[in-house]
């Protein structure tokens, strides 16, 4: 599989609804990445247990980048099982692999807690369990 970067006319949509939607702080976050579960319509014969996942269905991992403004899929990973972790399925999409020729400089993309935090891949923060997060992580998030 290979993408292409976005034109310099998305890029600039990205930023402008990114802007408008949030902050002109975050205007960098060009993409959305998220992961979820397609279910299968049965064990699968070969190496079925694998496929078993968190809420005890047999399913497919599937991972979409988007760009926020107009929902259009930018990459993907299918067909991790589905008791896989999403940090793990992402390393399967060409963003997490060769984020530099991707990605301008300085742009990230957003994701869930899930994920790796890089310069390039920016999650929200994770409260700590039994505390809380302090007032400017609460405004970041």
């Amino acid at each position: 599989m290979y993408i292409l970067p976005p034109c310099y006319k998305d890029m600039q949509h990205m930023q402008e609804f990114t802007e408008s939607q949030t902050c002109c702080s975050w205007r960098n976050g060009v993409f959305a990445a998220d992961g979820s579960a397609i279910n299968l319509f049965a064990k699968p014969g070969r190496y079925g247990e694998t496929f078993f996942d968190q809420k005890s269905n047999y399913s497919l991992n599937c991972q979409l980048v988007i760009m926020p403004h107009n929902l259009m899929i930018v990459d993907y990973a299918l067909g991790q099982p589905g008791s896989v972790h999403d940090a793990y399925a992402f390393q399967g999409t060409w963003i997490a692999q060769d984020h530099a020729t991707l990605l301008p400089p300085g742009h990230w993309t957003w994701a869930d807690t899930a994920y790796p935090t890089e310069r390039w891949c920016v999650i929200p923060f994770k409260k700590l369990r039994g505390g809380n997060l302090n007032c400017k992580q609460n405004t970041y998030n």
